[in-house]
């Protein structure tokens, strides 16, 4: 039987929920990928389709459960914070069955180090604990091809690398039945798809994309390669003496890091084998959880005068991120190229890291030119951007604003150099705005 949960447990849940709302909305600064992770479902709450009306790379199911969220309770960055952490807290939960001896650190570290950011992978890890406790239970087949299944649809690869351990199973029925599980979402997934005619474009960016993907987006700094590695070599060991089954599922949850050995990439994974790890410890709970109680004071307090610093204002002036951290430089320079978007004639495409969060504050909607990462455009997909760009420019006035730097500077941005260079080469730089180039057509 489950273990009902009491009213301190309760308390202790409702404690984390409202800690880890206003650390993410308050004290962590937005980065790109949050950005970009609100916009996809801020764009299929707002009936984009995904993979046809904007181009992502990862399977849906995350943007989508966050679309669903905001469709119900609103359009906005808290209402989609909230949603995250809900799945944090649940994480908290899992963490806590996982981990008794040490789960305040394991959570103490997912704060500190912003990996508690809204982000698919986020999901993932959240599945995987719970993947890890079914595999404790008996005859949970189904269960567990079905979990499979919703880490498939959260990201592809991490998914598949996860099956892998069913494989090793030498009961047949039981791969089995793992299989209809699994096979189940899968199935729904491709039925959406096929139902919005998004199937061929999520085969491309999501498939066959991916190749381009790893080639260009490789962040090979030495210090994140030792994280999973030293975790790796000690988890082989721990399966030779204990042969435990679900040890595979902790070795195969760093598949999350390639080809983008960061510290969110590589930390993630790696919070569920330091957890294994402390659980051995025996640490004496008392001092864990005033240790924690420390360190969220030390952490508003530090944000306290972070604000005092006059380098954030909070609440800020932008309309969409009003109630999110943001340095005042972005906030001033997202208002300035809003402004100017607004009261152009033009069709403005911004050629930037920066676009969807311009773009999402002016309230127009995205598009696939505005996402122009490396791999992140399906196969050989820069030279389909470059002439549908090419074609649209032959019929309408197109404004481009770009960073001269970022385009000579491949290891300074994401971003695809052929389409930078396809810019400078082809139209003509007429001005600037704060620290981008225009480009005309005219």
């Amino acid at each position: 039987m489950t273990k009902k949960i009491n009213k301190y447990q309760l308390l202790e849940l409702i404690c984390i929920f409202i800690i880890t709302l206003i650390f993410n909305l308050v004290c962590s600064e937005m980065l790109h990928d949050e950005v970009w992770n609100y916009g996809f479902a801020y764009n299929i709450a707002n009936g984009l389709i995904p993979y046809k009306d904007f181009n992502m790379v990862v399977t849906p199911l995350f943007p989508i459960l966050g679309a669903m969220f905001m469709m119900i309770f609103g359009k906005n960055i808290i209402i989609y914070h909230i949603f995250n952490t809900i799945i944090c807290t649940l994480l908290f939960l899992n963490i806590k069955k996982q981990t008794p001896e040490a789960y305040y650190i394991i959570y103490a570290i997912i704060l500190f180090y912003s990996l508690s950011m809204p982000h698919y992978n986020l999901l993932c890890i959240l599945l995987t604990y719970i993947l890890i406790n079914l595999e404790k239970r008996e005859d949970k087949d189904y269960l567990i091809g079905i979990l499979l299944g919703l880490i498939f649809i959260s990201k592809q690869s991490i998914g598949i690398c996860l099956c892998i351990p069913s494989l090793l199973i030498k009961d047949k029925k039981r791969i089995w039945k793992r299989i209809i599980g699994f096979l189940t979402i899968v199935s729904i997934m491709i039925a959406y798809l096929t139902y919005k005619r998004a199937l061929y474009q999520f085969i491309d960016y999501c498939f066959l994309g991916l190749i381009d993907f790893g080639k260009e987006n490789k962040y090979n700094h030495p210090l994140f390669f030792i994280i999973p590695i030293i975790s790796i070599i000690y988890l082989i060991s721990e399966y030779i003496k204990h042969k435990d089954f679900t040890i595979l599922y902790m070795i195969l949850i760093f598949s999350m890091a390639y080809p983008i050995f960061d510290l969110y990439h590589t930390g993630l994974p790696a919070i569920i084998t330091l957890g294994y790890f402390l659980n051995k410890l025996k640490l004496n709970k008392m001092i864990i959880s005033c240790s924690f109680i420390i360190f969220i004071i030390s952490v508003f307090t530090y944000n306290i005068f972070q604000y005092n610093s006059n380098n954030f204002s909070y609440p800020n002036n932008t309309r969409t991120y009003k109630y999110r951290k943001i340095n005042n430089d972005i906030v001033n320079n997202t208002n300035t190229i809003t402004n100017y978007i607004e009261n152009s004639p033009n069709k403005v495409f911004i050629i930037d890291t920066y676009a969807y969060l311009i773009k999402l504050n002016t309230n127009i909607p995205i598009t696939k030119y505005d996402l122009l990462n490396n791999g992140n455009l399906g196969k050989a997909g820069q030279a389909k951007i470059v002439s549908e760009i090419n074609t649209i420019c032959k019929k309408e006035k197109c404004d481009f604003l770009l960073d001269k730097y970022a385009a000579t500077h491949p290891k300074y941005t994401q971003y695809n150099q052929e389409i930078y260079k396809y810019i400078i080469d082809n139209y003509k730089e007429d001005g600037k705005i704060l620290g981008l180039s225009i480009y005309k057509n005219y």
